[in-house]
């Protein structure tokens, strides 16, 4: 078992020896050193090989970043800035990561990459800022989102750059789309108090996201590119119907039996000895009025998405909403055994109150507020 142990112990040493080493022959320089760094941390005194495989990788690292910079620099774009500041951030941490390991022969010729850094990270934060408000001046909800994105870079430079917090705020607030939604009653009906006022006070604030705002009350700050109308053109009720419906039901159940008789008129025995017994059965009935008690409420309408802009309707999508009162009793003459229990739990309950008109279209008024907002969500990729 021992000499099992070391040898997996060996082989996984090989293994982890040749990925660093594999890493390296591919180019991909960081990875070797932090594969390589973190055995040498672990085992300082038996890594040679991972020693040499962690200087040659700083070494080609850090010829490649420097190539690099020196062509992005020659370049003159002032785009370029930001990737210049992230070389300089790699390279530093690269460096900071062969002084952190014990003097076990890492090589490497240690530079102050203060200056160059602090000028990178101040010549990306001026671009982002320049960039993001030049989009930001262009009067295009669609370009204040690319600015908000440019914001946010040059608070990855610095986080405290100039007023960057009033234009990340300023961007947000050009960039977001505002949707107004509002409810128009063209039933000819008078509507019960509060259906209007309930309707309209759908939780909007559920339905805002990082681009999209929408709003049931007009905030004069505001440009509203979009209008959502809930345009209602039916409220009825139903009148109060009672209808009945006779009929029977019936069931066969066993009545006593008779005796089973031979040939002779003598009863028949089983082979246990006892008398065979032949059961008889019977039907029972029992007659059921059945009273049915119903009304209804509906509203219907339609939704209107309008381009304020050119004040065209964009789409249109009929809505109605169904609420109803319905109550169901029986009475029964006759054998009550014959009942499936479905009626049983019919008899004995008495008549109830039809309920007046304006809480049956209050009701309706619930569902339709719920089945709006699902329509709005199932449309929020509409309107961009």
């Amino acid at each position: 078992m021992k000499n099992i142990l070391s040898i997996l112990l060996i082989v996984a040493v090989f293994i982890g020896c040749k990925s660093s080493s594999k890493q390296l022959e591919r180019g991909d320089y960081d990875a070797a050193l932090q594969k390589s760094a973190k055995k040498i941390k672990r085992n300082p005194s038996k890594n040679d090989d991972e020693v040499w495989v962690f200087n040659d990788a700083y070494r080609m690292a850090t010829t490649r970043d420097n190539e690099a910079l020196v062509r992005l620099k020659r370049k003159g774009d002032p785009a370029l800035w930001g990737k210049i500041y992230r070389t300089y951030v790699k390279m530093d941490a690269r460096q900071n990561l062969a002084i952190s390991l014990p003097p076990v022969g890492i090589e490497f010729d240690e530079k102050d990459y203060t200056a160059d850094l602090k000028n990178a990270r101040l010549k990306a934060a001026e671009y982002a800022y320049a960039k993001g408000t030049q989009l930001l001046n262009i009067d295009n909800r669609f370009e204040a989102r690319k600015a908000y994105s440019r914001f946010l870079e040059v608070k990855t430079y610095d986080q405290y750059y100039k007023d960057v917090d009033n234009k990340l705020m300023e961007a947000k607030f050009k960039g977001t789309t505002n949707v107004f939604f509002k409810i128009a009653d063209n039933s000819n009906v008078v509507a019960p108090k509060g259906l209007i006022a309930e309707i309209q006070r759908i939780n909007m604030d559920e339905l805002n996201e990082t681009w999209k705002n929408y709003d049931t009350y007009i905030d004069t700050n505001k440009i509203y590119h979009y209008s959502i109308f809930l345009n209602i053109k039916l409220i009825d009720v139903s009148p109060e119907e009672v209808k009945e419906n006779n009929y029977m039901e019936s069931k066969e159940i066993e009545d006593g039996f008779d005796y089973a008789l031979d040939a002779n008129g003598n009863v028949k025995k089983d082979t246990l000895g006892n008398d065979i017994k032949i059961p008889k059965y019977k039907i029972i009935t029992c007659h059921v009025k059945e009273i049915h008690q119903f009304k209804t409420a509906r509203i219907s309408g339609v939704i209107d998405y309008i381009d304020n802009y050119s004040d065209k309707l964009l789409k249109s999508e009929p809505i109605t909403s169904d609420t109803k009162f319905e109550h169901h009793y029986a009475i029964a003459n006759g054998d009550l055994n014959a009942l499936k229990q479905s009626t049983r739990n019919k008899i004995g309950a008495d008549p109830l109150p039809f309920p007046a008109d304006e809480p049956l279209v209050l009701q309706a008024g619930d569902v339709l507020k719920e089945m709006t907002k699902g329509i709005i969500v199932r449309n929020k990729s509409f309107l961009k």
